[in-house]
């Protein structure tokens, strides 16, 4: 029963955090589904990448500086609610007490949920995952221009699956490694499924076999998020995908 739940826990954990690799990835293929040219892809990727480095900086050199600020804004809040409870107090307000276990409430489902999503290595040193993920997407575009598509949708579609499936029903792990057969063979299946649809069925065993691929790659690159995109797009171009 305990297992049982603390698997759900992380389950649980694991959509939150996809469903955020999910939305940045969508920030990643917006150039190229929307057709710009050439010079305003790379200022956008740019644009992106200095600020995922930005970020990543801040939280490697400056964790104390942030843990303060967080510190004194929660204090000034609780300061704030003080004196509108005693305000309600003296009133007999009910709708405000109510308000505020209210807002209570959301501020620690809100923190449960932040906890859920950031990986341990990620409190410690910084959303890594994050800056090598622009990385690899910029990466593609510059090796092989519009066809770092198909690396997005890997993010999006191979890395996300991949990593469900792996967690609900993973047994089998590939040697030297966490990831999991079953993970790798559903996530290759939901990405050849879904960029089958979008470039034609008849790419779908090709499209199958890059997937395999790219679980081998996740296996033993030590950074998915960089060598996913990276790979999946070279071997589009390659394999001669059309482009979308």
């Amino acid at each position: 029963m305990v297992q049982n739940l603390s698997r759900m826990n992380r389950v649980k954990a694991l959509l939150y955090r996809k469903l955020v690799h999910l939305l940045l990835s969508i920030l990643l293929i917006i150039p190229l589904v929307v057709g710009l040219e050439e010079p305003y892809v790379e200022i956008y990727y740019t644009i992106l990448l200095i600020g995922s480095s930005f970020l990543y900086i801040y939280q490697v050199k400056r964790p104390l500086i942030s843990v303060v600020i967080r510190s004194t804004l929660e204090d000034a809040r609780n300061n704030v609610r003080l004196n509108i409870l005693r305000v309600a107090e003296m009133l007999n307000m009910t709708a405000v007490k109510e308000l505020l276990a209210s807002m209570d409430k959301l501020e620690d489902t809100f923190s449960e949920f932040i906890k859920s999503v950031e990986r341990d290595y990620e409190r410690k040193w910084g959303y890594l995952g994050v800056l090598m993920g622009m990385v690899g997407v910029y990466a593609s575009y510059v090796i092989v221009n519009t066809y770092a598509y198909y690396g997005v949708l890997a993010l999006m579609f191979y890395d996300t699956f991949s990593a469900l499936f792996g967690s609900l029903i993973g047994r089998i792990r590939m040697p030297y490694s966490n990831t999991t057969i079953e993970g790798i063979v559903m996530g290759a299946l939901v990405f050849s499924l879904v960029v089958g649809i979008l470039v034609g069925l008849n790419y779908l065993t090709w499209l199958y076999l890059v997937g395999i691929v790219l679980g081998v790659v996740e296996s033993y690159s030590g950074e998915d998020n960089l060598a996913i995109p990276v790979a999946a797009s070279v071997l589009a171009y390659l394999l001669r995908f059309p482009r979308i």
